[in-house]
């Protein structure tokens, strides 16, 4: 059997944004954020991740721009899931995808089964 990892089934593709995205949430300012409020210290914490992200992105991109090809780190809101895809640089194809896009269609379609058995997380 011939799997093309590199399709894009529309269902799959509606539930996909770019990972930059996924957190541009209207953060507060560092001068509103209340010490004890740790809702806005989570928020705080999680801009610096992905400033982090960002920039060992960028640096990986940089390394391997010399094959022709770059990284780009994408969110699946359905499977709650990160994954990166391989692009040829020239073209802008996908080569791959890590994790594959049919693992991630399976990981929803498991997670909507397991809804059908359980009510609710204890």
């Amino acid at each position: 059997m011939n799997m093309n990892i590199n399709r894009l089934d529309s269902n799959f593709s509606d539930n996909v944004r770019p990972l930059d995205s996924v957190t541009k949430k209207s953060l507060p300012t560092l001068s509103d954020i209340n010490i004890n409020n740790p809702e806005l210290k989570a928020q705080k914490f999680l801009k610096e991740q992905q400033e982090e992200l960002e920039k060992q992105a960028k640096k990986l991109n940089e390394a391997i721009a010399a094959s022709g090809k770059e990284l780009k780190f994408k969110y699946n809101d359905e499977a709650e899931q990160l994954y990166v895809e391989i692009i040829d640089s020239k073209t802008q194809k996908v080569l791959s995808s890590l994790p594959p896009e049919f693992l991630i269609d399976l990981s929803v379609k498991m997670k909507e089964m397991i809804g059908m058995f359980f009510d609710k997380k204890i």
